[in-house]
């Protein structure tokens, strides 16, 4: 591996702007379940660090035996012990989760958009419509084929670095930057 290693979990994740947009994605596609959600947000912070240098939720990935898995947004949606009073109430007034129907989601609001930017929502757009009508079993293939996941022990946090695409023309500046000012980034 040729990338400048480091970068993976020094982005300050907003508990807030992750809720916002794990109601979007229940807004936009009712019932999407836990597992459909950690991927399509995968796939939009994959595809908005490489067209615009940093992740749309800065969330820390894991590799999980059914794929790379947001940390946080996990914890949101099955209800972690971790979270604050004030992040479960939010979770509470935004969402049913239906924990019997692999933690489907239905938003009781509309999301707050002012938490997202438009290259945020054009990234979420773009991996819902591409990824979240997939069957499990493709899901879990693809994810089971990116290099960030194929790179990376299990359990262990994925370093974002190796999110960014080996034919990106931007990639080694993308990494320079992300070495430089991920840790002072709240997305």
């Amino acid at each position: 591996m040729d990338f400048k290693g480091g970068i993976m979990n020094r982005f300050k994740t907003s508990y807030d702007k992750t809720i916002e947009v794990i109601v979007w994605l229940a807004k936009k596609q009712p019932g999407i379940d836990v597992y459909h959600a950690a991927k399509v947000l995968f796939y939009a912070d994959k595809m908005h660090i490489n067209k615009y240098g940093r992740p749309v939720t800065g969330d820390v990935y894991i590799k999980m035996p059914y794929g790379p898995v947001p940390s946080g947004a996990r914890d949101l949606i099955t209800g972690s012990a971790w979270l604050s009073p004030k992040q479960t109430d939010k979770m509470k007034d935004s969402l049913i989760i239906d924990k019997d129907l692999n933690y489907q989601l239905t938003a009781l609001r509309p999301p707050d958009t002012s938490y997202l930017s438009r290259s945020d929502i054009t990234c979420l757009e773009t991996s819902l419509n591409k990824y979240g009508h997939l069957s499990f079993d493709e899901l879990y293939s693809l994810t089971h084929a990116e290099k960030c996941y194929c790179q990376t022990f299990s359990n262990e946090k994925i370093d974002y670095a190796l999110f960014i695409d080996d034919d990106n023309p931007l990639r080694d500046e993308i990494l320079d930057d992300l070495s430089e000012s991920s840790e002072y980034i709240q997305v």
